[in-house]
C-alpha cells in the first residue's frame, strides 16, 4: 500500500471512488472559526457552498471535478506561444455544459438555505431584523443561461488571450450576506454574525434531513458562551431530539436545560476524557 496516496474504508471495505465516500456520514461544524465565511475571501464562501453540495449530490460532485479540470487544461491552452482556438472553443463549450449544472445547483442550494435560515434567525433577534443572502456570479441565471455563457466568453476572449487566463467561471464566484439589507461586515456586530451563522448551520441540517431523511452529527463549538440561561434552554428545545449532538463549552450546564431530552456529559482535563454525573 503506498503511504503517499489517500486511501479510503468503510466497515475496513476500500471505497475506490471519493464521491462514492462523500456523505456516508453527514456531519455539520459549528464553531467561532467560521464567522471568516464573512470577512475572508469569495473562495472561503465557496469552498461552503461546494463542501455541502458535494455532499448532498454526486452530479454536483463529478461536474465540479470535471470543471476544474477543464478549467486547467484552457489555462495551459491559452499560456501556449500560438495559442490553437479549435482547442479553446472546445474547452469553452465543455466549460458552459458543467456550469449550466453547477450554477443552477448552488443558485438552488443558496436560497434553499436562506430560507431555512430565516425561519430560524428571529428567534436570536426578537423578529427585528432581516438576514439574506444573494448568490453572486457572472451571468444572469434564467431559461437562457447557455446562450447567456456563450455570449460572455465570447466577449471575454480577447481578454483571455491577452491576460493568458480564463477570466470568467464559477470558480470566482461570492455569496453576499446581508442584514436588514445590508452587506453584514458593514453593520453586523460579532453577536449577530455569530447568530446569523448558527442560523445557517441549523437550515443546513434541515436541508440534510429533507434530502437524505437522515439528521446530521451536529458538532457545537463553544455555541453557548454569548447566550444567557434562557436563550440556552430556547436553543436546546429547537434542535430536533433524534439529532446526535455534541457540545463543548467551558461553563458548567444546568442539567435541566436538557429537559427530557437524554444526554451525557464528560469532563476533559489534562488530556483526559471521563463521564460525569451532573445529577440527573
Amino acid at each position: 500500500v503506498s503511504h503517499h496516496k489517500k486511501h479510503l474504508f468503510r466497515f475496513l471495505n476500500p471505497v475506490n471512488k471519493y464521491s462514492d465516500f462523500v456523505g456516508i456520514v453527514n456531519a455539520i461544524l459549528f464553531c467561532p472559526d467560521d464567522m471568516m465565511i464573512f470577512s475572508q475571501s469569495p473562495k472561503f464562501r465557496r469552498r461552503f457552498i461546494d463542501m455541502e453540495l458535494i455532499k448532498l449530490s454526486k452530479t454536483y460532485t463529478t461536474t465540479l471535478s470535471h470543471y476544474q479540470k477543464i478549467l486547467k487544461e484552457r489555462n495551459l491552452a491559452l499560456k501556449q506561444n500560438e495559442i490553437n482556438d479549435a482547442l479553446i472553443d472546445i474547452y469553452t463549450d465543455q466549460m458552459i455544459q458543467d456550469e449550466k449544472i453547477i450554477l443552477n445547483q448552488r443558485n438552488h442550494f443558496i436560497e434553499q438555505l436562506i430560507l431555512k435560515a430565516k425561519q430560524i434567525y428571529p428567534f436570536f433577534s426578537s423578529e427585528k431584523e432581516i438576514i439574506d443572502a444573494k448568490y453572486e456570479t457572472f451571468v444572469s441565471i434564467d431559461d437562457d443561461l447557455e446562450e447567456n455563457l456563450i455570449r460572455a466568453y465570447q466577449k471575454s476572449l480577447a481578454k483571455d488571450k491577452l491576460y493568458h487566463q480564463t477570466n470568467l467561471g464559477i470558480h470566482k464566484d461570492d455569496i453576499q450576506f446581508l442584514l436588514n439589507g445590508s452587506n453584514i461586515n458593514d453593520v453586523a456586530s460579532q453577536g449577530q454574525k455569530r447568530s446569523f451563522l448558527l442560523a445557517l448551520k441549523l437550515g443546513l441540517a434541515q436541508i440534510i434531513y429533507e434530502k437524505s431523511h437522515q439528521y446530521p452529527i451536529l458538532l457545537l463549538d463553544d455555541v453557548f458562551s454569548e447566550l444567557d440561561d434562557i436563550r440556552k434552554k430556547q436553543l436546546i428545545q429547537k434542535l430536533p431530539l433524534n439529532m446526535q449532538i455534541f457540545i463543548t463549552t467551558t461553563e458548567w450546564m444546568d442539567p435541566s436545560s436538557f429537559g427530557s431530552r437524554p444526554v451525557k456529559f464528560y469532563k476533559i482535563e489534562k488530556g483526559s476524557i471521563k463521564e460525569v454525573d451532573h445529577g440527573r
